[in-house]
């Protein structure tokens, strides 16, 4: 590893089918899978994990969710955590403290791209990153369990791993941990309602060696502790943000339009009495909002079209895989031949209209692309192949030549398509919508 690109999923559950995982054990139950030290040779060590904590801490362009702490026992005998700097870790590894980078995939594009391909082949909508855990010998983290999809892969050493095969709740709304006295508690020290402490005689136990992964649902009781020699492991980590992620940025690119949705509740000079109710227009504006909301949602959830793009656009974004489109640089000519730049299938969309299609919507690149209902022929052309002649497009097109040149143009400006003679341009900063 790094394998075949489009391949990174079969690769990293390797001799587990996707299939059977994602039916099985995804969102269900632990899985634990066996694997060889070269398994993930090239996709990360010890040398990348500095460069990686350097890079991400000095750019200033990294994510906040990117972050260094040590963890180490206080005078109760719980692990704490403190925020450190790349300075620091080998001090506080030195003292015997588990390092923890958050979102390392921030600093090492190798990682940042591996989890990207990731989050396509499952066709998440929500993103994926790598922390990462470099643990000294005989330490770990307690008993505890994450409100999120974790899967570990072992890098060098080895860590004896503790867990229940079943989560002790769906998709918790924060992590939670067991203290020395048995309760459960979240971080903040509040208690745990509803989840019992947890029987440890039944926890599954596996020394996961290098090459070795293990999923954890959310939910899953775990703990870990490096065995005979310091570990290093990768922590892949999907957003447990939920619908409310993919929804609320929809709902905000339609209603910011409005004007009275950019207003401010109305002000008010009234002195409210304590047993007082909302001032009138308050009130009325207010509940005009929520009416304007619930109609908009309503007619998202009959709109088989909407739900479709908004579903793709979401599950298709991952802006590290993304290049910058740009116009041809000069004219397209017959004998061009044109590439699609991603390893995926071309995906599109269509709005039924009249007697026909209305419009087609295409995605890929982390974008999405509109078009009048006639380039349907030319989209479903395009989705079967991965290279093509300018010349052959008008035979199976179904649009004359200027027309078809237009769509070619404009997808190659969005960067699903470039000339074969052309070299790959640079990932760009972010995703964009275009309509033709």
């Amino acid at each position: 590893m790094p394998g075949d690109i489009g391949r990174e999923l079969a690769e990293l559950l390797h001799p587990v089918a996707p299939e059977k995982f994602l039916t099985e054990y995804w969102e269900k139950q632990a899985l634990h899978i066996r694997g060889t030290p070269e398994k993930f040779a090239g996709l990360f060590d010890q040398e990348r994990f500095d460069r990686a904590i350097l890079h991400a801490n000095y750019d200033k362009r990294a994510p906040s969710s990117f972050g260094i702490r040590a963890f180490w026992r206080n005078r109760h005998g719980l692990y704490a955590a403190i925020e450190i700097g790349p300075h620091q870790v080998r001090e506080a590894f030195a003292s015997r403290t588990t390092i923890c980078v958050n979102d390392i995939s921030a600093g090492d594009e190798g990682l940042a791209r591996f989890a990207a391909h990731i989050k396509r082949q499952l066709n998440l909508a929500t993103p994926i990153h790598f922390s990462c855990y470099l643990s000294p010998e005989g330490e770990g983290l307690d008993t505890h369990y994450d409100a999120r999809h974790a899967t570990i892969i072992q890098i060098s050493g080895r860590k004896l791993w503790r867990y229940s095969r079943l989560p002790a709740m769906h998709y918790p709304a924060r992590n939670a941990i067991v203290e020395q006295d048995g309760r459960v508690r979240y971080a903040d020290n509040k208690p745990v309602k509803d989840v019992p402490t947890p029987d440890e005689s039944q926890f599954e136990e596996v020394m996961m060696e290098p090459g070795d992964v293990l999923y954890l649902p959310p939910g899953c009781w775990h703990n870990a502790k490096a065995s005979g020699e310091p570990s290093l492991a990768l922590t892949m980590s999907c957003s447990t943000s939920g619908f409310m992620s993919i929804l609320v940025p929809e709902l905000e690119r339609v209603l910011q339009q409005k004007v009275e949705w950019r207003a401010l509740v109305p002000a008010s000079l009234t002195a409210l009495a304590p047993e007082a109710g909302v001032p009138a227009e308050a009130r009325r504006f207010i509940s005009a909002r929520l009416t304007e909301l619930q109609e908009l949602l309503g007619k998202l959830a009959s709109d088989e079209t909407e739900i479709e793009r908004l579903w793709r656009r979401a599950s298709g974004a991952s802006p590290v895989l993304a290049v910058a489109g740009q116009p041809p640089t000069s004219p397209l000519k017959p004998e061009d031949v044109l590439v699609r730049t991603e390893p995926y299938p071309l995906a599109y969309g269509t709005r039924p209209g009249p007697g026909g299609v209305a419009a087609v919507y295409v995605y890929g690149n982390s974008t999405e692309l509109a078009f009048s209902g006639e380039a349907l022929p030319l989209v479903k052309g395009l989705a079967t192949r991965e290279r093509f002649k300018v010349a052959d497009v008008e035979a199976w097109a179904g649009l004359g030549l200027e027309r078809s040149l237009e769509v070619l143009k404009a997808l190659m400006s969005r960067g699903l398509l470039r000339r074969e003679t052309e070299p790959a341009t640079p990932p760009r900063t972010e995703s964009a919508a275009e309509h033709l």
